[in-house]
């Protein structure tokens, strides 16, 4: 009876450890399978709150990505600022819509272009036919634009001057109607949108000048897992092969603003 108690008691206890061993395996593999934290930023049509909910191009093509990837990471709209912070302290963030820069690309991995933008400068109705006639030089007006943005770095690497930068393109919106500066600098896309939330029409404002055309992106912050912006990659190449980008592209965006890969395609 004592051997066969000792039998039974050695039996159980590796029993137990193969339990422990194969828990803790398992437990390894899901701290490093770390989810991925995807965040866009209140700007329609690209990204934005819809009903509580995330929607917009960067959103819906991005969601079809990680339906070929067999991915669910949640997808937040946060303050731009925010956003960029987190991409450029912690591994494993994502941003839905960012221009690629040389200073960028030293913190983040790009893949793209999934959209290209044009850097505008917007004025008040009827102020770019004042100017004209005065001959004032632009480079001299008060300009401002959405904070770490390309409309705030790409305007004042060509001496235009940038007094203020909001939080959003919205608030933008309200201070060249206020008077606060003279021109306002955004994407086309986005200027129409950040009007109507701000309580005025896009008929209040004109195109006073317009700067360069760049390709935005996703990023993904340092540290993340090759093979994830490998995958991501990848998966943007096909849709854009296969029509699928094309389609979703179309519902949101104008023509002029195709990435060329795309264009020379379809």
């Amino acid at each position: 009876m004592m051997v066969l108690a000792v039998k039974v008691s050695y039996h159980l206890c590796m029993n137990f450890s193969r339990m422990v061993c194969a828990l803790c395996l398992l437990l390894s593999g899901v701290a490093g399978a770390a989810p991925l934290k995807i965040y866009g930023m209140e700007s329609a049509p690209i990204s934005f709150l819809n009903g509580g909910q995330p929607d917009g191009f960067a959103v819906e093509l991005a969601r079809a990505i990680q339906t070929r990837l067999g991915q669910h990471d949640a997808i937040e709209i946060v303050p731009w600022a925010r956003a960029n912070t987190l991409a450029v302290a912690a591994p494993g963030v994502m941003l839905l819509s960012i221009v690629r820069t040389p200073e960028r690309a030293r913190n983040m991995h790009f893949v793209g272009p999934i959209f290209n933008t044009r850097v505008t400068a917007f004025a008040a109705k009827g102020k770019a036919a004042e100017w004209r006639q005065r001959q004032v030089d632009l480079r001299t007006l008060r300009g401002g634009a959405r904070r770490g943005s390309i409309f705030v770095s790409l305007p004042r690497a060509q001496g235009y001057k940038i007094i203020d930068e909001t939080n959003t393109s919205e608030t933008a919106a309200k201070m060249l109607m206020n008077g606060r500066f003279d021109l306002w600098f955004d994407g086309e896309e986005l200027y129409v949108d950040a009007l109507r939330l701000a309580g005025f029409r896009d008929s209040d404002v004109e195109v006073a000048f317009r700067l360069d055309l760049v390709g935005v992106h996703f990023a993904f912050s340092n540290g993340t897992s090759a093979d994830i912006v490998r995958d991501w990659e990848r998966a943007l190449r096909e849709m854009k092969r296969d029509g699928s980008f094309l389609k979703i592209y179309r519902k949101w965006l104008a023509p002029h603003q195709l990435p060329a890969d795309v264009a020379l395609q379809h």
